[in-house]
């Protein structure tokens, strides 16, 4: 069954799309107001026409057909006159103009003449009784050439009406007469007119005026983004340009709007970046400053003598090596981070089975969780899952995430680490009992040097970047890190891609 359509839906949907064309495209809204002013354009100057053309008219009186009409009624008579062959037939003619006169209409003057020009029979108007036929019938031919109309005003052209005279030779009862039939024609008046050049010049005038006022509007627009790219080049990058319409100014107001924005967005950014790089510099004087003014205290007392028995000495030797190896290890941390975010590092990804690797860190670190009274407890699948990720990063952040479990985990408890296939990616989680955390110091842990007050932590010194490194390195390879607290548990939430789209 054919769907029927209906008209005014289609003509509805028609009207959107043309709308919505000619909102869209410049070039459309151009060549349509251009269409609509000379439309307009053309419009006013045919409505103007009639005016200039009262102004110029001319009148023509055509005396042709007045002219014909009395050869007409000659050319009848005499052929009437001819096929009668009678002198009473002359007269009848001439009679009949006679009454006509006498009713006070315009007759004919009728001659009838023999080869001599003596008139032999006329109406009652005729003067004449002997004319000139040569001369007579010259002026017939020359008035019949020279004056078919007359264009002037009509008031003249009625004033110098010339009366039309027109001959037939006729032979009547074996005689050659000629009959000369006159009268004044009537005109036949018409009217010429002429526009002039005013109308047109109107119609530019209005196309000119009409397409500067349509495109005003977007002429303004222009204006306004010149403006504002003139203060965004000044550095005003907070300043916006008003978006009007759909088309490509539009559009090409948008894209201004968003540069500022982005230029504003990347400004920022390289501000917070020297503001970062001048807080690193001063956390890491502070951080290398500290062990090291231990290491040369406790130096200097050992190259005084300054100690009172060998049990002593070693304490002090103790010491010096365990800030050496704090220092060490504050300045492969910072090394690290560095690599990690300077935007230079290459990644060796490769397919990795996180099962594995966790396994094997697990194992490594149990004596140290050991010895402070923890378990690690796993929670593995059976099925070998694998990630597309940089082994030896990979390595680094799993180490840092579980040592950072060990050293600011509460006493006798569990570290939970689970993995798990979520979609197309591994989630791994590492969660131990904590402190409480507050929801600004979660948003602030994988800040560079931020270090949480723990109450009950191992660890008296430390770098502050472990888990600034874990979630660089996380991020490098395409996954996610987040933080989360509940019912006194703090859990390490991360994922990672299993196939290089991800």
């Amino acid at each position: 069954m054919k769907r029927k359509i209906n008209p005014m839906n289609f003509i509805k949907w028609l009207t959107e799309k043309i709308v919505t064309s000619i909102r869209r495209s410049i070039r459309i809204q151009l060549i349509t107001t251009f269409i609509v002013c000379a439309l307009l354009g053309f419009s006013v100057s045919r409505m103007v026409a009639p005016i200039f053309e009262n102004i110029n008219k001319v009148a023509t009186i055509d005396y042709s057909w007045g002219m014909e009409s009395i050869n007409w009624q000659a050319q009848l008579a005499a052929e009437t006159i001819e096929k009668e062959n009678t002198i009473e037939a002359i007269k009848k003619f001439i009679n009949e103009q006679n009454e006509v006169s006498g009713r006070g209409l315009d007759a004919l003057k009728v001659l009838v003449t023999d080869e001599t020009g003596k008139v032999l029979y006329k109406t009652d108007q005729a003067q004449e009784v002997q004319i000139n036929l040569h001369d007579t019938i010259g002026n017939v031919m020359s008035f019949a050439i020279n004056h078919p109309s007359y264009t002037s005003g009509e008031e003249q052209l009625i004033g110098t009406r010339k009366e039309f005279i027109t001959f037939y030779p006729l032979k009547i009862e074996d005689k050659n007469l000629y009959m000369f039939v006159s009268g004044i024609p009537e005109g036949d008046v018409t009217y010429q007119t002429r526009e002039g050049l005013f109308p047109f010049f109107i119609g530019i005038f209005v196309f000119i005026f009409s397409f500067f006022y349509i495109t005003k509007r977007k002429m303004k627009q222009i204006e306004a983004m010149a403006q504002g790219v003139k203060e965004i080049a000044k550095g005003n990058l907070a300043y916006r340009i008003e978006q009007q319409g759909r088309d490509e100014i539009a559009l090409l107001t948008e894209n201004i709007n968003r540069m500022a924005e982005d230029l504003m967005i990347q400004m920022e950014k390289e501000r917070q970046v020297e503001k970062q790089k001048s807080e690193l510099i001063t956390n890491v004087s502070h951080d290398l400053r500290t062990p090291l003014t231990s290491i040369m205290g406790y130096l200097r007392l050992l190259l005084d003598g300054r100690f009172e028995n060998k049990e002593q000495r070693n304490e002090y030797v103790k010491i010096v090596f365990s800030k050496s190896e704090q220092l060490e290890n504050l300045i492969e941390d910072l090394f690290a981070y560095t690599k990690l975010t300077d935007g230079n590092l290459i990644l060796n990804r490769e397919y990795i089975c996180i099962n594995k690797l966790l396994d094997q860190l697990i194992e490594e670190i149990t004596p140290q969780a050991e010895n402070q009274s923890l378990s690690i407890v796993k929670n593995f699948p059976d099925e070998a899952l694998y990630a597309f990720v940089d082994s030896e990063q990979t390595v680094r952040l799993f180490d840092n995430l579980l040592m950072n479990a060990i050293n600011y985990s509460k006493d006798n408890g569990d570290i939970q680490v689970s993995l798990s296939k979520y979609q197309h990616q591994l989630e791994i989680s590492i969660a131990n009992q904590s402190d409480e955390f507050t929801k600004e110091e979660l948003e602030n842990l994988f800040e560079r040097f931020y270090k949480k007050d723990y109450s009950r932590s191992k660890v008296t010194e430390g770098s502050g970047l472990g888990l600034a490194i874990a979630k660089s390195i996380v991020e490098l390879q395409g996954g996610a890190i987040k933080a989360e607290y509940d019912n006194g548990v703090v859990n390490f939430i991360i994922t990672l891609p299993m196939s290089p789209e991800e």
